[in-house]
């Protein structure tokens, strides 16, 4: 059976200004019921993905989170993961440079670790409203976390230190982990993992060999936007513009242009 696949950013591409739109909404339903594939391409991990695609009872076809790092089919079961060591772990929370990180989050399959987070940080802001699955901790369990580790997540005031602190750990530590800036956050995940690689991981596991679409808004986006000759939306930065086959309104509207 032939079908095609849609693999779309969350953040600030299908989830604008902390809201989906009827009409996205709308074409995803009916482009999965033409017996298409539509699913997300995340830095979010799952516990953060979830509640909001609940909320609106959005069904998908897959999830790829933490920027690759670990893959989830329609029914939520892990189909790839990758883990952080705890040793890098521990050498990436004691580094001086992200002091200045808002929260330090450790993100497994289920559960996020937390530790040393501020109040200014967008944990603090969206935990009440979606009952994120957030354990706090201390720094002196770190070595010892009983969970695979997938991602390792910082937030920042500006966008500007966010890319200050992904170049300073891509230069120093790009031979086990890759940095990637989402905004003014900053996800870490083993070397060689990003979108891109994520994607091919899902089609390569299910075995999906149809017309594949990718649309995404922010930095971390371009590996996948790059590899698939993927798309942006009208409110992403020019430099992601530019690297786009074509720019849309919305997700909605892509998946209408190509059904």
């Amino acid at each position: 059976m032939s079908f095609k696949v849609v693999a779309s950013d969350f953040d600030g591409t299908l989830f604008r200004e902390q809201k989906f739109s009827a009409e996205d909404l709308t074409a995803i339903k009916n482009w999965r019921a033409a017996g298409n594939k539509f699913g997300l391409v995340t830095g979010r991990c799952y516990p953060m993905l979830i509640p909001h695609l609940q909320d609106v009872n959005l069904k998908i076809d897959f999830a790829i989170c933490d920027n690759g790092a670990i893959i989830f089919d329609g029914a939520g079961k892990i189909i790839f993961e990758t883990e952080i060591s705890k040793e890098i772990l521990l050498a990436l929370f004691n580094e001086p440079f992200l002091k200045k990180s808002l929260h330090f989050l450790f993100e497994a399959a289920d559960e996020v670790f937390c530790v040393n987070v501020k109040e200014n940080s967008w944990v603090v802001l969206e935990r009440p409203r979606w009952e994120f699955f957030l354990t706090t901790t201390d720094a002196a369990q770190v070595p010892t976390l009983p969970k695979k580790i997938n991602q390792f997540a910082l937030g920042f005031g500006s966008s500007e230190e966010a890319q200050e602190a992904a170049n300073f750990l891509n230069k120093n530590f790009g031979d086990v982990i890759y940095a990637q800036k989402n905004t003014r956050s900053l996800d870490v995940v083993n070397a060689g993992i990003n979108k891109a690689r994520g994607v091919e991981n899902l089609l390569q596991i299910m075995n999906w060999r149809g017309e594949v679409f990718v649309i995404g808004d922010e930095s971390n986006d371009l590996p996948m936007i790059k590899k698939f000759g993927g798309y942006t939306v009208a409110t992403a930065k020019d430099f992601v513009k530019r690297e786009a086959t074509k720019i849309f309104d919305s997700v909605g509207e892509m998946l209408n242009y190509f059904a």
